[in-house]
């Protein structure tokens, strides 16, 4: 009987080799998207970023929808500890809900009217603020998950552009707070959701690198 045979990249012991193209293949894709979806609402381009129903948004959902379901997978396939898997699934899947159902805007504009603390900004942008905490914790968990320092170079690249995306959003409630922000640039306030979806797609970039047990 002729006995199994490894992979010939695979040693004993050894890490398995990441998926090298996905990455690449995943951000050109994306980058292509928002390129194309400027140039078809040229010269108005800002609308193909700043609505709730822009094909940016459109995009920003399908990502976060795309990963709850990577994670999933990832998790079936022992490539990530189960409860970090599951964890990631809900966040993953929760927040795409809330970008489909803008639920966190909800909040933000509506809360007021059923809570008087809605008058602190602090109050309003609670959502936005626990995204970013909770994040950071979720990914250094995930970071001790990823087998490659180039996978794991990724996913923090993608946090600090969602952080940056979060610090663009949440400008003008700052500036009254400290009147010694600048105005923020009319370009980077309309290129907020591309940074959202940038940031998604590196986490996402990241996560499709993982090779699973062979």
């Amino acid at each position: 009987m002729t006995p199994h045979r490894r992979a010939p990249h695979t040693l004993p012991g050894a890490t398995p080799a990441p998926y090298p193209w996905v990455a690449p293949a995943l951000l050109c894709a994306v980058l292509g998207f928002l390129l194309l979806s400027a140039w078809l609402f040229a010269p108005g381009w800002e609308r193909a970023f700043r609505s709730d129903n822009s094909p940016t948004s459109w995009l920003s959902g399908a990502l976060l929808l795309t990963l709850s379901i990577t994670t999933l997978r990832l998790t079936a396939e022992r490539a990530l500890p189960w409860r970090l898997g599951v964890w990631l699934t809900l966040a993953f899947g929760a927040l795409a809900l809330d970008e489909q159902f803008m639920l966190h805007e909800l909040w933000k504009f509506r809360c007021h009217e059923w809570l008087d603390a809605c008058r602190a900004s602090a109050v309003r942008e609670a959502p936005i603020l626990a995204v970013a905490a909770v994040g950071l914790v979720t990914l250094a968990w995930l970071h001790r998950a990823l087998s490659h320092r180039s996978t794991r170079v990724l996913l923090w690249t993608g946090f600090a552009v969602g952080v940056a995306a979060i610090g663009v959003d949440l400008w003008p409630e700052a500036q009254p707070h400290w009147p010694w922000l600048p105005e923020l640039p009319a370009l980077i306030a309309a290129l907020e959701e591309a940074l959202e979806v940038v940031a998604e797609a590196l986490v996402l970039a990241a996560l499709l690198r993982q090779p699973g047990l062979r």
